[in-house]
């Protein structure tokens, strides 16, 4: 694993930074919509929070090597609480405390990836 996280930093910052782009904009789309995405089972947002927030978790991780973990952290989870925030000016959304909850683990399980990742190799 040590060896992936290695040849990852070897990159190119931009390349490093390409996915990090894509998930925000991907979020940044989803989240502020005037029409909230459609669901085929109950609660499916928290899915789609959950895997949306762990992958920024991840893609920020990849771009900012040399970032402290809690400071990736802290943001992922402060971009979700502020597009939760942004969502109740929609007048067909709401903010939800669940679905910041849900971004939330995301970004621990994001971070816990990482994080073992990162530990392999020491």
């Amino acid at each position: 694993m040590s060896r992936l996280i290695q040849r990852l930093a070897d990159l190119p910052f931009w390349l490093r930074a390409l996915p990090f782009i894509v998930v925000c904009a991907g979020l940044l789309f989803a989240g502020l919509r005037s029409q909230p995405i459609a669901q085929h089972f109950t609660q499916e947002d928290k899915l789609h929070h959950f895997v949306g927030f762990f992958a920024l978790t991840l893609s920020c991780s990849l771009a900012f090597m040399n970032v402290k973990l809690r400071w990736i952290a802290l943001s992922c989870v402060l971009a979700g609480v502020l597009i939760e925030l942004a969502q109740e000016l929609e007048p067909l959304r709401s903010a939800s405390v669940y679905d910041a909850l849900s971004n939330s683990l995301g970004v621990v399980a994001g971070l816990l990836l990482t994080w073992y990742g990162t530990r392999q190799g020491k």
